[in-house]
């Protein structure tokens, strides 16, 4: 792989490598020499699954920036002066300074693939089959909006790189407006969005993007700039295609059962040694578990909050025994994320894939949609039939109107997609974010309270508006000498 690359001119211009030049490929097959070109068929193949490997390092840190920024989960060691648990706390309690370096590291990780897909989209026409060029550049074009979606909605304007420049081209590149972003995204997956890809890979091809995921994502899209009845017709249109189907959860998150009907796209992990199995094992077991838990012990990050450990689940519930549980006895009890926990034989080299899109998900964006449109009546079935297969759960049949629905749905997703980095999303998009947040604090988590009463501004005071958005790294501000960029309002 190149150097790394520290400024963001250098990112908008060495890594949209060009055709003859390298990039760092990493295949389940083969893990090439980094000196290997795309100058023919079946490099540019190895290129397109390297887009799909580059993934992986942007969600080694987005659940820092989304799990530990809600209620869901806090930093697990509260009083350790760790560097790494000193970073956490400044995400937990949102006092973050734009130096912050997980902040960087996710940004010049999705930066990074999003240079790697422009580059295999530069380099497509080596593919003389037209329906497979068109697939790859789909494909590619999927991957790129999903990172651009991710980082629009964690830093507002971003900077929009598309194609090969020159160093000098990219320090005159500026941050581009939300809507222009949008544009992008919405171009991007609407190019998915076509008979390229099939409505669902076969076997042989698991983990690719797919026009249902591509849908799925566009629908997501629509819902969060507040189209609605953009993504109503496509989210019905998934749904009608029988292709995937609800299953119970335990099916869902078994490393025996991965790419299953109900999973639409995920970022895939493979352990075994070849550099892309899973950290997140090791990452989210306890510490000083030793190997009760996992082989190699754990770091005790992405620690459940008391507020979602004693009011998120409703007794029955088969998705907390999955998603969940418990470490020590006594006083000494410790809470851990059990959901990407497997057997590993080499520490942060699990199994475990990460899901982004599932078929639960569509089921309750449309829920939603239909709340607003049509009431609550029209919405619960659809609720109700996620909850069916999760245990004794009860029909939601006691609402009756379209305000207890709509926080029904929103209470739903939480437990349904808990740590699957949708829960902060979700509160910034329907714009509960600052008084979910600010209520956990003072009200709902009397441990987090509890530990940050000395020092902690006053009620309502805790979450402002403004701190939804992630600074731009300051290193980026830093090293361009061309344009001045702007900070986000408040940094």
């Amino acid at each position: 792989m190149k150097n790394i690359i520290y400024s963001l001119c250098i990112i908008l211009s060495a890594s949209f490598f060009s055709c003859d030049e390298t990039l760092d490929i990493r295949s389940e097959s083969e893990i090439t020499s980094p000196d290997k070109e795309l100058t023919t068929e079946a490099q540019v193949r190895a290129a397109l699954v390297g887009c799909y490997n580059g993934m992986q390092k942007p969600m080694e840190t987005e659940w820092m920036l989304t799990e530990l920024r809600s209620d869901n989960a806090v930093q697990g060691v509260p009083t350790s002066t760790n560097s790494v648990n000193l970073e956490f706390n400044e995400l937990d309690m949102f006092t973050l300074l734009p130096t912050h370096p997980r902040v960087y590291d996710y940004w010049i990780d999705s930066y990074s693939n999003i240079g790697r897909t422009n580059t295999v989209l530069a380099c497509i026409s080596v593919i003389k089959d037209e329906n497979e060029r068109k697939s790859i550049e789909a494909q590619c074009r999927f991957i790129r909006a999903y990172h651009y979606f991710n980082l629009v909605r964690l830093f507002g304007p971003l900077f929009i790189t598309t194609e090969n420049i020159s160093p000098d081209q990219a320090k005159l590149k500026d941050r581009s407006p939300v809507e222009d972003v949008y544009s992008l995204i919405i171009s991007d997956l609407n190019s998915a969005n076509s008979t390229a890809l099939p409505e669902k890979w076969d076997d042989t091809n698991l983990g690719r993007a797919s026009r249902l995921a591509a849908k799925t994502m566009l629908a997501k899209v629509y819902l969060t700039i507040g189209q609605p009845h953009n993504a109503l017709p496509l989210l019905t249109e998934i749904k009608l295609s029988t292709k995937h189907r609800l299953l119970p959860y335990a099916e869902v998150f078994s490393i025996k059962n991965e790419m299953n009907d109900e999973i639409i796209f995920a970022i895939r992990y493979k352990s075994g040694g070849y550099g892309l199995g899973s950290p997140f094992a090791n990452r989210f077991a306890p510490t000083s578990s030793g190997s009760t838990i996992i082989n190699g012990d754990g770091s005790g990050w992405n620690f459940p909050s008391y507020d979602f450990m004693s009011y998120a689940y409703e007794p029955n519930d088969a998705r907390r025994e999955v998603t969940v549980s418990t470490f020590g006895t006594g006083t000494w009890v410790k809470n851990y994320v059990k959901k990407y926990i497997s057997p590993v034989s080499i520490t942060f080299d699990a199994e475990n894939d990460w899901p982004i899109l599932r078929y639960s998900d569509v089921l309750l964006m449309l829920a939603e949609i239909l709340n607003e449109k049509e009431g609550h009546a029209a919405a619960l079935p659809l609720v109700n039939e996620v909850r069916s297969v999760h245990g004794n759960l009860p029909a939601l049949s006691m609402i009756n109107n379209q305000d207890d629905c709509r926080l029904a749905i929103e209470k739903e997703r939480r437990v349904e997609f808990a740590f699957e980095n949708q829960r902060f999303f979700d509160l910034v998009r329907t714009k509960r974010a600052v008084d979910v947040l600010n209520n956990q604090f003072y009200t709902t988590d009397k441990a987090f309270y509890t530990r940050y009463k000395e020092t902690a501004p006053k009620p309502g005071e805790v979450v402002k508006e403004w701190q939804l958005l992630l600074p731009i790294p300051q290193r980026e501000i830093d090293t361009n000498n061309k344009v001045v960029i702007t900070q986000n309002y408040g940094y």
